[in-house]
């Protein structure tokens, strides 16, 4: 038997004493207040360079700095106090990234909540954490009014527009109300940065407690590993050119070297080079560059797809800030618009975009794609779900040349745990998510480690695991093994050390005693002609414990019959596999960040 742990070796892992780990005068300055020191000093030393992009409007460094801190600084005269926590309801928006850096910068802990939740929702997230803050936009001011009567935990109320609650401030008013000095209010790295609320697809949403440690730790081990990973593959001329132009940002000399030396791979192999990486990666996050020259804003990316209120996204948010040398390109509206996503792309010339598998499905397949100029995307990546090889193969027709991340992780991880590094559409895999950056191993029902190849639950551990579930020690407990992370995912890892993802474990499908996984019966019928999306759930029958449905979105103007359904499945699937009914709808109801809610589905769709 083959044991399954993939013992990588971490770049870095901070064992709570990071500040003495990294010594120099900026760290020190920075371990008073982590967010708020670095962002006044991108703000002191990038001054003029833009930080944010939102339609028409443009924000630098320093009026991003000088914004946070006076909302800082009202936040703290309105009685917030360290590791007190703030709710707030955003969309991808300016005020998202002021509301949330400053209230990192009061020492507080931002609470992000779905803009998409109705009263109910809002009502149970923000009593659950405790915040004594509401800072929301008018945009949603019917859930959060709503809700606003049994939120007798929220001291103050602030609307970025008009409000019908009593006594509620307006955003720029106690905005305006702050001072403009820095706050000094000392954060540590293992204090909680943010607290992430789950999806709640399983009971209700819990909230994961992430570090600032978690951030950086992750961050580290992500960059090594992506130098080390592009190292690896078949890399074109223009390819190189790319990648080194996002990752040697100042500070990351090194990257370029060892992109262009042949025998990389063997050498990177080495103690020696992982100790240089991990070198360069730990001064770039905590020395930036202005330290050694003035700098302009050298990466621009976007993640139109992703709301910043899921950690797929906010991680990014967190790696501007302490980068600085990044600007976020944000869509002025609340929907993905394809025109107006490309329209950015061409205007503003990003270097790299970031979507869930449903955004990219929405953007390649764009009608006037081809009148838009996106050659200034020199990577893509995509997150937050499995994306299909066939979404890849149109991904790479539409940006030719790009190099494709693929990343895969879980809120809990902050968050990612694996990613796979593309160059083109010939080498794909279908459902893997790549080589893991932490350690890995896949169990049975017991616990107990796989063979290679064989199916089971997949399981991290990481210098960066979440702290907990924010007054949930039961469930803490039981997401933990002996300090390893049940993810909740089936998978395996192939022949080349690569994770491959099978489905949730809870989705599998018991009928007649074989095991019937969703995805697999997807990817199938993704491939009919008639059919734009599908999911895949179980009916129950007193016969087979459950059977198979089909509950397909139809493409535009077709009506497929359920009969010419089933027969397309038959020679591709084994015949217990085969859904045994099919129900067409309009809209099949998805996440925020484009994930099937299959429970909602089979709430509407799921009786016999």
């Amino acid at each position: 038997m083959i044991a399954l742990t993939l013992h990588t070796r971490p770049v870095w892992r901070h064992n709570g004493n990071i500040p003495d780990l990294l010594k120099g005068d900026f760290m020190e300055k920075l371990s008073s207040n982590i967010i708020a020191n670095s962002l006044n000093f991108h703000a002191r030393n990038n001054a003029n360079s833009l930080a944010m992009v939102y339609g028409e409007r443009r924000t630098t460094w320093k009026e991003l700095g000088s914004r946070v801190n006076r909302l800082a600084n009202a936040l703290i005269a309105a009685g917030v106090g360290k590791n007190d926590k703030v709710a707030f309801m955003f969309h991808n928006c300016p005020a998202f990234l002021e509301t949330n850096y400053a209230v990192q910068s009061a020492g507080a802990i931002p609470v992000p909540v779905n803009y998409r939740f109705t009263g109910p929702e809002v009502t149970y997230q923000v009593n659950h954490s405790d915040a004594r803050v509401f800072i929301y936009e008018a945009t949603f001011a019917e859930a959060v009014e709503a809700a606003a009567p049994q939120l007798t935990k929220i001291e103050r109320f602030v609307c970025h527009g008009p409000s019908a609650i009593a006594g509620c401030a307006a955003y720029e008013d106690f905005l305006n109300s702050g001072r403009p000095d820095i706050p000094q209010v000392a954060t540590g790295w293992d204090d909680v940065a943010v607290m992430v609320y789950t999806g709640g697809t399983t009971g209700f949403p819990k909230g994961v407690m992430l570090t600032y440690a978690g951030h950086v730790d992750m961050f580290c081990n992500l960059f090594a590993s992506i130098v080390t990973r592009t190292a690896e593959v078949n890399l074109t001329a223009e390819q190189l050119k790319g990648i080194t132009k996002i990752v040697a940002v100042p500070g990351m000399g090194l990257a370029p070297g060892l992109l262009k030396t042949r025998l990389a791979r063997k050498i990177l192999s080495s103690k020696k080079a992982y100790t240089s990486i991990e070198k360069a990666v730990r001064y770039l996050l905590t020395h930036p560059p202005a330290t050694r020259i003035g700098y302009k804003s050298t990466v621009r990316f976007m993640t139109p797809s992703m709301p910043f209120f899921h950690d797929a996204s906010y991680q990014i948010l967190m790696l501007g800030v302490l980068l600085g040398n990044t600007c976020q390109i944000m869509i002025d509206g609340l929907s993905f618009d394809p025109e107006k996503i490309l329209s950015a792309v061409e205007a503003e010339q990003p270097l790299f975009m970031a979507n869930v598998p449903t955004g990219w499905k929405k953007l390649v397949s764009f009608p006037d794609f081809h009148k838009y100029n996106v050659k200034s995307l020199l990577a893509i990546a995509t997150g937050a779900g499995v994306c299909p090889v066939d979404l890849k193969k149109k991904m790479f027709a539409k940006f030719p040349g790009v190099l494709l991340l693929d990343m895969f992780g879980q809120t809990e991880m902050t968050p990612i745990t694996s990613f796979r590094v593309d160059t083109g559409p010939e080498n794909l895999k279908e459902r893997s998510v790549g080589k893991s950056i932490l350690d890995v191993r896949v169990v049975d029902e017991k616990g107990d480690e796989v063979p290679r190849g064989e199916i089971g639950e997949i399981m991290y551990r990481s210098g960066w695991i979440m702290k907990g579930y924010y007054k949930d020690d039961e469930k803490t407990a039981e997401a933990m093994q002996d300090g390893w992370f049940k993810g909740g995912d089936l998978g395996y890892i192939d022949e080349d050390g690569e994770v491959r993802l099978v489905d949730r474990k809870k989705e599998c499908i018991n009928t007649g005693g074989e095991k019937v996984f969703p995805l697999e019966v997807e990817e199938v019928l993704h491939h009919h002609p008639a059919v734009d999306d599908v999911c895949i759930i179980g009916i129950p029958d007193e016969e087979w414990g459950h059977t198979v449905r089909a509950v397909i979105k139809p493409v535009a103007g077709a009506t497929p019959a359920p009969d010419d359904i089933l027969a397309f499945c038959k020679g591709k699937l084994a015949g217990f596999k085969i859904p045994r009914s099919v129900v067409l709808v309009e809209e099949l109801p998805l996440s925020p960040v484009g994930k099937m809610l299959r429970a909602k589905i089979r709430e509407l769709y799921g009786k016999p």
